[in-house]
């Protein structure tokens, strides 16, 4: 099966790589489910994965999220950064 390319937004902006592009990638909490963010070969910044179309970038399920994200990344555990109310960003590594 070939490998599809995934979608990426930072501000307006939109890109559709390979995962092969992808150096490194995190999932973080935001306030309504968990986003995953990447750095991209030859981009600047974070990217943040988005659905095909850049029509959601909030994944409620972090399971859910986190499988797909191991799948297509070649199968590497990413680090989770969660936000706990009233606290600094408190990283885990989710295998």
């Amino acid at each position: 099966m070939p490998v599809q390319p995934l979608t990426f937004m930072q501000a307006a902006d939109m890109r559709r790589k390979l995962p092969s592009a992808v150096r490194t990638a995190r999932i973080v909490s935001v306030a309504d489910g968990f986003q995953l963010l990447a750095t991209l070969v030859n981009e600047s910044g974070d990217w943040t994965l988005t659905s095909p179309g850049g029509i959601a970038d909030t994944f409620p399920d972090l399971g859910r999220l986190q499988a797909f994200a191991t799948t297509v990344l070649g199968g590497q555990p990413l680090p989770v950064v969660l936000h706990p109310a009233n606290q600094s960003p408190v990283q885990h590594l989710i295998a």
